[in-house]
């Protein structure tokens, strides 16, 4: 058994009298770690990655990938010798036309500004930047390998046109497909239109979903959705379905959320007699991110034709987020309007947010008027409509022990029809449980 220790170097690829990170010792044929990744600074470029080469055509991509949860890496990028890797450095690349905003997906790790308004008409059909592939899950954003992880300034200009329809069986839609350690700031996004039908589905407006790695940042900043149309339908003949539908990005594994608005509407047609998850949220559909001073206004519309389901399907529903972590100075305007039979399975929904996983909530609003009428199973909260246990192990694994209801004003209303299974709390639809054990962690809940 060969345990010989092999030493990286990292040079910084550019003339400057800054030291290069430090070289680290790695054991032969094994993965150097996320966390023995350098991260260097240079005024004016942003780091873009560390290559085998100085021209920077082989990237060294760390961690490793694991496609399910739990399991060990199923590939990962050996070291066999010693060696020395280079920094590539991008320079703002100026966006003025749809041609140039067209050809990011070029280059992926780019820093792109945008210098005036961009109209997208004359793209029929707009194609996302960077996607997300079936296995990525549970992989590290690393090996997101076809994400958009470089940098867009909107510098305030606004992006028109922007419009996507169609079929799409297995997809990410917005103006990004999914962005991994990536960053997005002040941009509007004017008038989108996302007209879609799927089984596996993440509909957002910027972005369909984005992953960040521990350490690293992938942050939404100072974006403004304006009169967004959402209109998704769930595929009759899908045998599963996971359905994510916001104004703002759909899926979220870590990252920044903040200063963001949306308003705008989003009808879901949920027709399909199969079992799966729906997530539908304002700003975000299933995101599990720090989220800070955001708002929507968004009026919501679930309607439902499952009375011959043979599937269950749960739907978690929000003003603001379908699921959540952590929120904080944020605001739910709008309405959640839920109608016809939904069949086997649950509707859970909440003023902000739908399915409360783990993290504190604090100092929000939220002034949502929440109807249902026919439904055959609801459980609804003034804030937020449950406390999910099964998620909660996501957040004790990462040391988190505490969820926190705190300095949060209702001022939303709630009306319900002929609704057979009905829960409703003024503030948590779970109501107020005091803790939760699982395999030696705790997890408490406290509303303030």
């Amino acid at each position: 058994m060969n345990t010989t220790q092999l030493t990286v170097h990292f040079d910084l690829n550019y003339q400057t009298s800054e030291k290069a990170p430090q070289p680290v010792a790695v054991e032969y044929n094994k993965e150097m770690a996320l966390a023995q990744k350098p991260i260097p600074e240079r005024a004016g470029y942003r780091f873009a990655g560390w290559y085998k080469d100085p021209a920077c055509t082989e990237e060294w991509l760390f961690g490793a990938k694991t496609p399910q949860f739990m399991q060990p890496p199923v590939e990962w990028m050996p070291v066999t010798e010693n060696m020395t890797l280079y920094a590539r450095w991008a320079a703002p690349t100026p966006i003025r036309t749809a041609e140039e905003l067209n050809a990011v997906r070029k280059d992926l790790y780019g820093w792109y500004v945008l210098e005036n308004d961009i109209d997208l008409s004359s793209f029929k059909e707009w194609q996302p930047i960077g996607k997300y592939e079936p296995d990525y899950e549970y992989a590290d954003a690393e090996w997101w390998v076809h994400a958009f992880k470089g940098r867009l300034d909107g510098n305030g200009h606004a992006i028109k046109g922007l419009k996507i329809t169609g079929n799409h069986p297995f997809d990410q839609c917005g103006l990004f497909g999914a962005i991994s350690n990536g960053e997005v700031h002040n941009l509007v996004i004017d008038k989108p239109v996302i007209d879609v039908k799927g089984a596996v589905l993440y509909a957002g407006t910027v972005s369909g979903m984005m992953r960040q790695d521990r350490g690293r940042h992938c942050i939404l900043e100072g974006i403004h959705v304006k009169g967004v149309q959402t209109r998704v339908e769930i595929d009759k003949d899908a045998q599963q379905t996971y359905i994510c539908v916001a104004g703002l990005i759909a899926g979220v594994w870590d990252g920044t959320i903040r200063n963001c608005e949306v308003d705008g509407s989003i009808q879901v047609k949920a027709t399909s007699p199969a079992g799966g998850m729906l997530f539908v949220g304002g700003l975000g559909g299933e995101t599990y991110s720090q989220t800070e001073a955001c708002t929507a206004n968004v009026a919501i519309e679930v309607a439902y034709d499952r009375k011959e389901a043979d599937g269950e399907q749960t739907a978690y529903i929000g003003g603001l987020q379908g699921g959540s972590t952590y929120i904080k100075g944020s605001t739910a305007q709008g309405n959640i309007t839920l109608s016809g039979d939904n069949g086997k399975g649950q509707v859970v929904a909440g003023g902000l947010v739908g399915s409360e996983r783990y993290g504190i909530v604090s100092g929000n609003s939220t002034q949502v008027a929440i109807q249902a009428n026919g439904l055959s199973s609801l459980q609804t909260g003034g804030l937020v409509g449950e406390y999910n246990f099964q998620y909660a192990v996501f957040g004790m694994m990462q040391g988190v022990t505490e969820t926190v209801l705190k300095d949060n004003r209702i001022q939303g209303t709630f009306h319900a029809e002929k609704v057979e299974k009905l829960v409703q709390e003024a503030v948590c639809g779970s109501g107020a449980i005091p803790c939760f054990e699982y395999n030696g962690m705790k997890m408490t809940y406290t509303v303030e």
